[in-house]
């Protein structure tokens, strides 16, 4: 078996369902399996709601980007979106675990203190706007008299999740490099079978202990909690096998901001606190049941005996007269295969220069050989020696064939 190659040369979710955290307006991602098959197409869905329950299209900026499993990371782009979800998707074409990022940077909001009985069909003392206000034109008659801003801040939310084309989620403890981070310590592919633990990461540290609340949600009334200590972690009993929501955010008072008093309030309002100005953040991590099947995809990619590479793939020996000898031009081929390779040359040209003048390795091309093991390349030392004799002139064209045969 041989094989030639030709260079020129010239002398110039799932559906999660009613999953939820009391009191939680979030953004999170849904897939449909956490387990693919390779070369299987993926779709993505960013949703948001109250208590997790979908709810509609998250407003404002939203973004997601791929890691890879070989670790470079792309943008996914918008592919669609309606009244519920943000759709990407991408080409599972690797084999390993990819980890999927995304992002929603919310308008600034207000939390405000209005007393009992000032929502409709609600039980909650507290009211919620988005943007500025006009103080003067809010409808504030069922408002309690000493009404107050608790918190005006802008919401950073940030969502993760994983898929693998091998079922395997080696890495997904790593941290990726979000603001404010999920981490799953133990491997996502037994989430249900018990206590799971989880480190929760703010700019690449732990906060102070007690400073974040972990939940972990597979319906609307069935949610476990715990707080981080000093480095992060807190340990989740998950004990049921179905898919999991697991949320993070702040255990009690805010982050990332200054407490400020210059708010319109209540004519009876007293208390003289002052509200919190600045940002909040909160993080979901999409877990799902890694559904068992009789079927399994196998793949194997088998390298052919013979392939190689050579470059360059031109050679300019410059401008000589008859009975010079050029520089030194530098060739190297490189063994792709699964065999050693016993490489030979052969010169095809009209004039005669190149049969005649060109050396390899202060051999002429025709004395040539030399083995390449697979894995492995070889340097070849080109120069041209035109002979005395020579009588032609101007640009003279050549071709240089590399010859390769396996030998074991």
């Amino acid at each position: 078996m041989e094989n030639k190659i030709i260079i020129v040369f010239a002398m110039i979710c799932i559906v999660l369902g009613t999953t939820g955290m009391a009191s939680a307006h979030g953004s999170w991602m849904e897939i449909d399996a956490m387990c693919v098959d390779l070369d299987e197409n993926v779709e993505i869905r960013i949703t948001e709601g109250h208590n997790f329950v979908e709810e509609g299209i998250p407003p404002y900026d939203l973004s997601a980007e791929l890691v890879e499993p070989d670790g470079s990371r792309i943008t996914l782009d918008k592919t669609a979106e309606d009244e519920m979800y943000w759709y990407s998707n991408f080409e599972a074409d690797q084999v390993g675990l990819y980890t999927i990022l995304g992002t929603h940077v919310d308008e600034y909001s207000y939390k405000i203190y209005t007393g009992p009985g000032s929502r409709v069909n609600s039980n909650s003392n507290y009211s919620y706007f988005e943007g500025e206000i006009n103080w003067d034109e809010i409808d504030k008659s069922k408002w309690a008299d000493d009404w107050h801003v608790v918190r005006f801040a802008k919401p950073y939310k940030y969502m993760k999740t994983f898929v693998s084309t091998n079922c395997n989620f080696y890495g997904n403890d790593n941290a990726f490099g979000q603001k404010f981070e999920i981490i799953p310590v133990d491997d996502v592919s037994t989430i249900g079978t018990g206590d799971f633990e989880f480190m929760v990461l703010f700019d690449g540290k732990a906060l102070p202990n007690g400073t974040v609340m972990i939940t972990g949600t597979k319906d609307r009334d069935t949610k476990v909690s715990a707080i981080c200590d000093e480095n992060g972690r807190a340990v989740l009993p998950l004990n049921d096998d179905c898919d999991w929501l697991i949320t993070a955010g702040s255990a009690g008072d805010y982050w990332d901001g200054e407490y400020n008093g210059d708010f319109s309030h209540g004519e009876n309002y007293t208390d003289g606190s002052t509200a919190f100005v600045g940002n909040t953040y909160s993080t979901a991590l999409t877990l799902l049941e890694i559904r068992e099947s009789n079927t399994a995809t196998m793949r194997t990619k088998i390298r052919p005996q013979i392939q190689f590479n050579m470059n360059p793939s031109y050679f300019d020996f410059g401008e000589l007269d008859p009975d010079d000898v050029s520089d030194v031009e530098i060739a190297v081929i490189q063994n792709l295969g699964s065999k050693d390779l016993m490489i030979s040359v052969s010169v095809e040209d009209t004039s005669g220069l190149y049969t005649t003048g060109l050396q390899i390795d202060d051999t002429l091309w025709g004395e040539y050989k030399t083995i390449i093991p697979k894995d492995n390349f070889a340097s070849l030392d080109l120069q041209l020696h035109v002979p005395a004799e020579f009588v032609g002139s101007g640009e003279m064209m050549g071709t240089i064939i590399i010859w390769s045969e396996a030998i074991n």
